[in-house]
């Protein structure tokens, strides 16, 4: 029996170390097993060549058939160690990829269900390099020893554990210039959730936002995805009071001199509020320690609260008189600002025509258009942002030639409340953005604030309506805009 075991034990090597597929081996398709292993050793007893494959160039992974992977073969089935594949992957939307072990999903639960979902990186698990992004699937552990056994509890407590990460270095498409890139960062992740999910071997999905869409934190895309997966989208269908968010992305200040470093964000945060879960810190979690100081880039309800009050003189006039027939009329404000809203509500019942860059696409093409509105005796509203002195010299000079009036209305807004604003309208479909806007790129907020010059009278404007921000919308539409959604 011994030199059985000893020959299936090199014949279990050799389908391992070749990666050959067991129903393509000798021992499984021949029709007589015993005749097999009755010849082949007669074979090896009498000093012939082994059945081994001769030599070859392997594939160094696939070459590597390691003393636990041969035991593990001979284990009864009940003792075997969890493959792999039992972690499967699919793609939402070509933004969302979804990691599950062992159909995490399709267990059935009592409802109301409890739900602990926790970041990734630098909540479960953190680089085993130090450095601050992962070198490969291999550089993690866990963010605390702590982590597994604290997850275990949690699932022999009835919790569905979950994961929801945002992961914007990692990209699903194919077409892209960076494919090749993205397709070994895709590789990289896929690989340590596959060997995290083994290693702690519990019913656990991953959600991992690639996109700058509604499924990033803090916007509630991931959330509702999961909801729809397990069946806990109708009221009362989840237990909000005991489910929580853990993630490290919190908004703590840090300490310099005690060498904290400052909370990259406070996405994780705001998402647990926009979902209506309690929320808390690894450390918290994790090592009990007590909530730190935190504050947030921007919090819409403090905002909302501020130009409710009856008092507050914080919001301009938002009103404009037109004082002549024909005149010229110069925008000046961030994207976001609400210059475009005050358009079609102040401007357009006063008989304005508008020019706006991003419809005609060239500056040159709006003084074209401009000129022609003015010559025909109609005034003019230039809708673009007109952030420096030059940009809007040009407009100053357009209006001396054509012998009008020009004036200007400055809108305040602040680049956190036009960045916020702007992300409302892309994300929220015809509830805010009857117009269709896409969602603009960061640099287009940044761009601005560096390309910035107060306009003074001086410019040659014959005067300046300064118009703050001031939300205005249906309830559904406040609730909103309420919600937290710059990452």
């Amino acid at each position: 029996m011994l030199r059985i075991r000893k020959v299936l034990i090199k014949f279990t090597v050799t389908v391992l170390r070749y990666n050959l597929p067991w129903s393509h081996t000798p021992l499984l398709s021949r029709p007589s097993a015993r005749a097999l292993m009755s010849s082949t050793l007669k074979r090896v007893s009498s000093g012939e060549r082994s059945i081994s494959p001769p030599p070859s160039k392997r594939n160094k992974v696939a070459g590597r058939a390691t003393s636990s992977a041969v035991n593990n073969f001979f284990k009864p089935v009940s003792q075997k160690e969890r493959q792999p594949d039992s972690v499967k992957f699919h793609v939402v939307q070509d933004s969302v990829l979804v990691a599950r072990h062992d159909d995490a999903h399709k267990l059935q639960r009592n409802k109301p269900v409890k739900i602990a979902a926790f970041d990734f990186d630098d909540t479960l698990i953190a680089t085993k390099s130090g450095n601050r992004f992962a070198k490969g699937s291999d550089d993690w552990k866990w963010w605390h020893h702590s982590v597994p056994t604290k997850l275990k509890q949690l699932h022999s407590g009835g919790y569905c554990i979950v994961v929801l990460s945002n992961q914007g270095g990692i990209s699903l498409r194919s077409d892209s210039k960076t494919a090749k890139s993205d397709m070994k960062s895709l590789a990289n992740f896929k690989g340590k959730v596959t060997q995290v999910l083994s290693s702690l071997n519990l019913p656990v999905s991953v959600y991992a936002a690639t996109g700058q869409d509604i499924y990033r934190k803090p916007r509630g895309g991931m959330w509702d995805q999961l909801l729809d997966d397990y069946g806990l989208s109708d009221e009362g269908d989840v237990e909000h009071e005991t489910t929580l968010f853990v993630g490290d992305a919190a908004g703590r200040e840090g300490d310099k001199k005690k060498g904290i470093k400052k909370d990259h964000s406070c996405s994780d945060r705001d998402f647990a509020v926009n979902v209506g879960i309690p929320f808390m810190t690894p450390e918290e979690f994790f090592l009990n320690e007590p909530e730190k100081p935190f504050k947030r880039r921007f919090d819409p309800n403090n905002y909302l609260d501020m130009i409710s009050e009856p008092t507050t003189d914080a919001i301009a006039d938002r009103s404009f008189t037109k004082k002549h027939n024909v005149e010229l009329v110069l925008f000046c404000g961030s994207p976001g600002a609400g210059k475009s809203t005050f358009y079609w509500q102040i401007m357009q019942p006063l008989q304005y025509e508008r020019v706006n860059q991003d419809s005609l696409k060239t500056r040159d093409k709006c003084i074209k258009v401009a000129t022609q509105l003015v010559e025909d005796q109609k005034s003019v509203v230039v809708d673009n942002t007109n952030a420096d002195t030059e940009t809007r010299a040009a407009w100053v000079g357009l209006a001396k030639r054509l012998a009008v009036p020009v004036r200007l209305v400055h809108f305040t807004a602040p680049a956190e409340l036009c960045e916020h604003n702007d992300t409302v309208r892309a994300m929220n479909g015809t509830l805010m953005n009857p117009e269709g806007r896409t969602m603009l790129p960061k640099m287009a907020f940044t761009g601005f604030t560096s390309r910035y010059r107060e306009p003074k009278i001086s410019e040659g404007f014959e005067d300046i309506t300064s118009v703050d921000f001031k939300f205005e919308g249906s309830a559904e539409q406040t609730k909103t805009w309420r919600k937290f959604w710059l990452s």
